[in-house]
């Protein structure tokens, strides 16, 4: 008989992955969490200190340990029925597990509050942001001595911003550029968390139809340009979904809640070593576009903001 650990909370995608497979494997493993995969999906399992996001899978310290200390190396079978995993010698259950969502997005805030707020983000970015990724490089900020990253990244990014400036591109059928999937180190590289932002805040500020256009392209090119993880955190993000502390910061700049800003940042900084500020930058450059732009109305941002 297994030890039965009960799951604290369940992602949407993670609640998917239990209903969809049977079983899984073990992929990869880290101090914090690890990651199972099964037909080119994937989840993570950790302690609390994951967060809360749509694949992952979240245990109490005292589950976490329990796993930790019998967790078995990456390739091993992981067995999956009846709403829970058996792993490294434990049973993890989903019966109890609360299924976490993101909060609606809430309505934009006037011009000048998302403007104010936008003014606060590049301020806390200016004490804050690290010098490797690509939060820098999006707000201007990488100063005079650039990086080979940086270099190969600046012109990347300001085809992206130029691209998702011009709406009307979306919609004649201007295919957006996606050189910045792959780029970078990592679990999940830096141009794939930038990405990420991107499509969350188009969710958010109500352009399902440029985030689907932008995905669809993801979707053509990642095979070869990335990695099957990343991949399924951009599948994810392609449906507004993204990790809590970015729905936060987001809510918080949309919202022109600036004194929340950086509370919200520092929490969303804290993952990984970069993802973090990188999905922040994708999400600036959807929210300078459309929540700072006058003109017809054209989303939940623009539509609020343009007075």
């Amino acid at each position: 008989m297994h030890p039965v650990t009960s799951i604290s909370i369940l992602g949407p995608h993670a609640q998917r992955f239990v209903e969809r497979h049977a079983s899984a494997r073990v992929v990869a493993v880290f101090s914090r969490s690890l990651h199972l995969e099964s037909d080119g999906d994937f989840i993570c399992i950790g302690g609390p200190g994951i967060g809360r996001g749509p694949l992952n899978v979240e245990l109490d310290h005292a589950g976490w340990m329990r796993l930790a200390a019998a967790v078995p190396p990456a390739g091993a079978s992981v067995s999956i029925a009846q709403g829970a995993f058996r792993i490294g010698g434990l049973t993890l259950d989903t019966a109890c597990a609360e299924l976490w969502r993101p909060a609606p997005w809430p309505s934009a805030a006037g011009r000048e509050g998302v403007l104010q707020s936008l003014q606060r983000v590049r301020h806390v970015a200016g004490e804050q942001a690290p010098v490797d990724g690509l939060a820098r490089t999006v707000l201007g900020m990488a100063g005079g001595q650039h990086s080979a990253f940086q270099r190969v990244a600046r012109p990347r990014v300001e085809r992206l911003r130029a691209w998702v400036a011009a709406r009307p591109s979306a919609a004649a059928g201007v295919r957006p550029p996606v050189d910045l999937l792959g780029l970078g180190p990592g679990l999940t590289p830096s141009g794939d968390d930038l990405l990420c932002g991107m499509l969350v805040a188009l969710h958010a500020v109500g352009e399902t139809d440029v985030a689907d256009a932008l995905y669809a392209e993801i979707a053509r090119a990642a095979p070869t340009s990335t990695s099957p993880i990343s991949g399924a955190f951009l599948r994810a993000a392609a449906e507004g979904l993204g990790c809590e502390p970015l729905h936060a910061a987001i809510a918080a700049i949309l919202e022109g809640q600036s004194e929340a800003l950086a509370g919200r940042i520092e929490a969303l900084g804290r993952i990984g070593h970069t993802s973090g500020w990188d999905a922040l930058a994708g999400a600036l450059l959807v929210l300078q576009a459309f929540g700072t732009t006058d003109g017809h109305s054209a989303g939940v941002a623009r539509a609020c903001i343009s007075e």
